[in-house]
């Protein structure tokens, strides 16, 4: 039962029949872990909070710089140089105080990965490294925990729903060991609103599995920032595949 001031709080949730009562307990109820706190990370975090998830991980190892604050909309010019994730968690909590942040300083690894997705019910990657992004799709898959991958540079963004319970390919699938480097804002211009419509399109992800829709798991979702259109694409798994093919293939 909703207290009267999270029925206020989420009274936008409540009036709609997509959430409602029962959906917002079900947020309440819900932990994300999202590991990244920069440009994709900020707003995925703030809606996830704002909306009433009720336990949110937060995990980056970085601290904040000047360059960051065209598209990190959490931080401030008063918190450079300090953590990412310090301040995040401190700006969540004030955003509100009705939640549980965790925010741990640390670098996503093969040595806390595992430990860390445990616990949760749904991983965000909102990281800008390809080996990180590996490390994460393998320890979600042989956890057996879905996964919301998102990147943007330049003008263009990118966005996939993983779940190890279904039959599609997985972000090994999607950028084999031999490809280029893929989409990433650490190595390129970014345009802030582009980051920040895939990052909040994380989120919204997010929200729509915790209240019981499903997603379009294992289709590859393109944003054009210039012609605003997006484009839809599956994502078919790879034989060959070390995650999710071979011996290690499951079936929905």
């Amino acid at each position: 039962m909703l207290n009267n001031e999270q029925l206020l709080r989420y009274s936008s949730n409540l009036l709609m029949k997509e959430i409602g009562e029962v959906g917002q307990q079900r947020l309440l109820k819900s932990h994300v872990l999202i590991i990244g706190l920069g440009g994709l990370g900020c707003p995925a975090s703030q809606y996830l909070a704002s909306s009433g998830v009720g336990q949110i991980t937060l995990v980056d190892h970085d601290t904040i710089s000047l360059s960051n604050l065209q598209r990190q909309t959490l931080y401030s010019s008063d918190d450079i140089g300090l953590s990412k994730a310090r301040q995040a968690g401190h700006s969540l909590s004030q955003l509100n105080p009705d939640i549980r942040i965790t925010a741990l300083e640390e670098q996503a690894c093969e040595d806390n990965l595992d430990a860390l997705i445990k616990q949760a019910d749904l991983v965000l990657d909102c990281t800008d490294n390809r080996e990180t992004r590996y490390l994460i799709n393998h320890s979600c898959y042989r956890l057996n925990t879905p996964l919301v991958s998102a990147a943007a540079r330049g003008f263009n963004g990118q966005i996939i729903a993983l779940n190890p319970e279904h039959s599609h390919g997985c972000y090994q699938c999607l950028y084999p060991d031999n490809v280029n480097e893929p989409l990433n804002c650490s190595n390129a211009g970014i345009a802030g609103p582009v980051v920040g419509i895939m990052g909040a399109s994380q989120a919204l992800q997010a929200i729509n599995y915790f209240t019981g829709h499903e997603l379009n798991w294992g289709y590859l979702q393109t944003f054009n920032g210039l012609s605003q259109n997006w484009q839809q694409l599956s994502l078919p798994r790879t034989a060959s595949c070390p995650v999710c093919g071979g011996k290690n293939a499951r079936s929905s």
